[in-house]
């Protein structure tokens, strides 16, 4: 979890993320819980170091790269499990999240598992239902004009190695990290999965917070290899073969890098 300026507000979020592990760990899941704090203030730095909701076991790693998708990058870089989940240090998560995220990412080591519905509050409420690559009527060439799902997923750690987040900095003119990287999973042949009966819940901040900041500076989304794909018009509203019956996709996807 990478965190900046939350300050207090981290400890909803830690408090949120500690039931969930709990959830999964009586089913016997290991959960290891990773802090990056990437030019924290000093009150979100003070807080983690004396809470105590932040227990012994969790990792604090400190950064600065003043960069989200290199802050995740340096995260998951020290952890240790077969699977990384995302999460913003500002947000919730609903209390079955890691565990049916992980139970549907058995299924297929190239699913890249989020959450069925997101749910915005604080400054503004907005209820979001994600879309699973799997649907028959999933239009993956929306894609170039809507971000399909936020920052939050889950999958297996190599997912994230093999698909690394890439730096945006502001002097670039590009912005959206997360929508980038999920076209960029696209692309690669991974699948995005959606565990039904989970929710992420948003901290909508005055402003818009990073992303109302990135669409005031008029930021693009880069290049994508997902846009290639789309240039055959075969592919349009492609069915995804079930993963039981195709496993090449991960191959291809791994030989790439």
């Amino acid at each position: 979890m990478a965190l900046h300026a939350e300050g207090l507000i981290a400890h909803k979020t830690i408090k949120s993320l500690n039931r969930a592990a709990e959830c999964a760990e009586q089913v016997g899941l290991s959960i290891e819980l990773i802090l990056v704090l990437d030019r924290a203030t000093s009150e979100t730095r003070n807080y983690v170091e004396t809470s105590h909701v932040v227990n012994q076991a969790t990792k604090l790693v400190s950064a600065d790269f003043g960069d989200l998708g290199l802050t995740r990058n340096y995260g998951i870089q020290h952890s240790n499990g077969e699977y990384v989940a995302i999460l913003d240090g500002d947000d919730l998560i609903s209390e079955s999240w890691l565990l049916r995220a992980h139970e549907l990412s058995q299924l297929d080591r190239r699913y890249v598992v989020h959450p069925e519905v997101s749910v915005a509050f604080d400054q503004k409420a907005l209820l979001m239902y994600h879309p699973d690559q799997r649907q028959k009527d999933f239009d993956e060439a929306n894609i170039i004009v809507d971000n399909y799902w936020t920052a939050l997923c889950f999958s297996r750690r190599e997912t994230f190695l093999h698909i690394p987040y890439i730096a945006l900095p502001k002097s670039s003119g590009f912005g959206y990290e997360d929508w980038y990287w999920n076209c960029e999973v696209m692309a690669r042949g991974f699948i995005h999965t959606v565990a039904l009966g989970t929710a992420h819940f948003i901290r909508a901040k005055e402003g818009g917070g990073l992303s109302g900041e990135t669409a005031m500076r008029n930021a693009l989304i880069p290049h994508s290899a997902v846009l290639e794909n789309l240039g055959n018009g075969s592919r349009r509203k492609r069915h995804v073969v079930d993963a039981a019956n195709n496993q090449e996709a991960v191959a291809k996807a791994a030989n790439e890098d």
